[in-house]
């Protein structure tokens, strides 16, 4: 992927667009039936450290980045998953975690999903796709939903991040996965407690029996399927870890991205993009962001419509837009393998620009890098990202419009 295929790409497409107690081994019983705007953040007023040139580009850690992106007059600790100074200190030094939300037509509006630190979008079976929604503390998660399976994508996702794994029951495919790479997760299925719903609550906190951790909400089940219902919060995911005693200790501390203070000098370097429409299949066609000049963030929707947040009532929206093309194949089954491995091309959007990027991920645990054209490591603005797994095969009916 070069700059010219960038530029022809952008040409064309403003032409047109397309518009029980815990336990890890449970059974998964329930299978598929087919935002708060963010507000834009002042770049900070300290200088950024100067970096050595390097012959080959290496993952960004807390330690290497914290010169350029802490200031001491700001009693807030940096945030791995989003770069910015705004996560409580007490919180520093401990695991993110990640969440499995539904993204179904039937399962709309979501919940919670508008307080995510980081979104992954990534394909499960008959091209529907799920959300990895990440949270660089576990405390600010709000009552989210609905949850879902697991797949070993989504395993491979959070490792990934060293996050801690929350789904709500797997596929047959997934407990062997886990164990072999270590990946510690809590399956909601085998530790939810029946129908309740905060609202019935003083605090808005439902109090459930030891050793449960989730519930499926009563009003959604009034209106959905039931497989469309299932919420938890923070404050009993941290409880569900607790109980299972998973460390949330976090060694490495590795940041989402090459996090800058100022402004990403690689995206500013890159062609207009106002909006970017991306096709994941069929079934869900129309992933579009659209950059919104005021606020500085993509605002996301799909299906037609806006993707809104039930708790807020507001369309979701990010500083950073991702868009990573993956070797996915068939297993054989009803099921997808997606070759992170192989790694692959893909674009990075943000700030009204976009540029060609390419991307790696060596195995399960190890995290996804982000290069620009020159082979260095991109150079990422902070703030809440949205990353597209999107196959190989669907590359070329991504579109982007420069100006709308």
């Amino acid at each position: 992927m070069n700059s010219k295929k960038i530029t022809a790409a952008v040409l064309a497409a403003a032409m047109t667009l397309p518009l029980g107690a815990c336990s890890k081994g449970a059974e998964e019983t329930v299978v598929d039936s087919t935002v708060s705007t963010q507000a834009t953040v002042a770049s900070e007023t300290i200088e950024d450290v100067p970096v050595a040139s390097e012959t080959e580009p290496v993952a960004t850690t807390v330690e290497l980045s914290a010169d350029a992106l802490f200031d001491p007059s700001n009693p807030m600790a940096v945030n791995p998953i989003t770069g910015l100074q705004t996560m409580d200190p007490a919180n520093s030094g401990r695991r993110s975690v990640a969440v499995v939300i539904n993204n179904s037509h039937a399962a709309m509006p979501q919940r919670g999903i508008s307080q995510a630190d980081a979104i992954y979008e990534y394909q499960t079976e008959g091209g529907q796709t799920r959300l990895l929604a990440l949270f660089a503390d576990v405390n600010t998660i709000p009552e989210i939903g609905s949850l879902r399976s697991a797949r070993i994508l989504s395993t491979d996702l959070a490792a990934g991040n060293n996050s801690v794994f929350i789904h709500f029951g797997r596929n047959a495919r997934v407990p062997d996965h886990i164990a072999s790479f270590g990946i510690d997760h809590i399956d909601g299925n085998s530790c939810s407690a029946g129908v309740y719903s905060s609202a019935n609550y003083a605090d808005g906190y439902v109090d459930l029996p030891e050793g449960l951790f989730f519930w499926r909400d009563a009003v959604w089940k009034s209106q959905r399927a039931i497989e469309h219902t299932a919420v938890t919060d923070g404050r009993h995911i941290l409880e569900a870890i607790e109980y299972n005693e998973i460390s949330m200790t976090d060694n490495e501390n590795n940041m989402l991205f090459n996090f800058v203070p100022g402004n990403s000098a690689d995206i500013a370097s890159g062609d207009p993009c106002e909006q970017i429409n991306v096709y994941f299949s069929g079934t869900n066609p129309d992933a579009l962001f659209t950059y919104d000049e005021v606020s500085g963030l993509y605002s996301k929707s799909q299906y037609g419509n806006p993707q809104i947040d039930e708790t807020t009532g507001s369309q979701i929206a990010f500083t950073n837009v991702f868009v990573l093309y993956a070797n996915i194949q068939p297993h054989g089954d009803t099921t997808i393998d997606a070759y992170l491995e192989d790694g692959g091309e893909g674009w990075y959007v943000s700030d009204g620009r976009i540029i060609p990027v390419t991307w790696t991920k060596n195995g399960p645990n190890d995290p996804i890098i982000i290069y620009n054209e020159a082979g260095m490591e991109v150079e990422v603005n902070r703030g809440r990202s949205y990353i597209c797994i999107v196959d190989n095969d669907m590359e070329s009916q991504t579109t982007i419009t420069a100006s709308i």
